[in-house]
């Protein structure tokens, strides 16, 4: 996976997550949480923003496994 792919889905996936927080936040202050449409709206942008998070930290781990089989062979050389 190209780097700007990840580190976009990265920088994508923080403000998806603060707003899920932010809008969670608001949904438990109320009395109706089930019944309440801003939770479905918390739910959409809590998992979008996870969904973002998953690609960003894949390509971050195959990245890292990466530039460590690279110093491990120059190391070896």
């Amino acid at each position: 996976m190209k780097p700007f792919v990840w580190i976009t889905a990265l920088i994508l996936a923080l403000p998806f997550l603060a707003g899920a927080a932010f809008t969670g936040y608001d949904v438990m202050g109320r009395a109706d949480i089930l019944t309440n449409p801003e939770s479905k709206v918390a739910v959409g942008w809590l998992f979008t923003g996870l969904m973002f998070l998953a690609i960003g930290v894949r390509g971050w781990r195959a990245h890292r496994r990466r530039m460590r089989a690279d110093i491990q062979r120059r190391a070896g050389l």
